[in-house]
């Protein structure tokens, strides 16, 4: 299922879609609440991501608030790289892959054990976006800690 705004005009897009067996949702009904937004990611398997090409070109880092819903929750990601694999580890629970055939090898690697990425998804989160240990990562360097 995809959480997808698209214009009713986009045919071949919607045809391409349904014919390869995606199911459409609109994203204003999953996401009208933070309630309703955090049962639509907790419902969900995993996250596949598809990054801006700005954002690849540059390899700049940028990484997806929404990622970090989906690994505090324990849902593994499989994202397309921008350059966040050289901060953030990859390979369990979070997935970098630059081509479709990576991006497959994520997601049947993901499949083959789901329990180990799923825990491997919520150990990211809290190792590296828990609000306790980033701010007192950023005060220290600081020298205000």
């Amino acid at each position: 299922m995809l959480a997808l705004a698209i214009h009713p005009d986009e045919g071949e897009d919607l045809k391409a879609l349904d014919d390869n067996g995606w199911r459409l949702i609109d994203p204003a009904r999953v996401s009208s609440t933070p309630g309703d937004y955090q049962r639509f990611v907790r419902g969900s398997k995993a996250e596949f991501g598809i990054a801006k090409s700005g954002y690849v070109v540059a390899r700049c880092g940028w990484f997806s608030d929404r990622s970090i819903c989906y690994l505090a929750s324990g849902r593994p990601v499989v994202a397309q790289e921008t350059g966040f694999g050289r901060f953030l580890p990859t390979g369990e629970g979070l997935f970098a892959f630059e081509t479709s055939d990576e991006a497959l090898a994520s997601i049947e690697a993901l499949n083959r054990d789901y329990a180990r990425h799923a825990r491997a998804a919520r150990a990211i989160a809290e190792d590296h976006f828990d609000s306790d240990k980033v701010l007192g990562r950023l005060l220290e360097k600081l020298g205000a800690a």
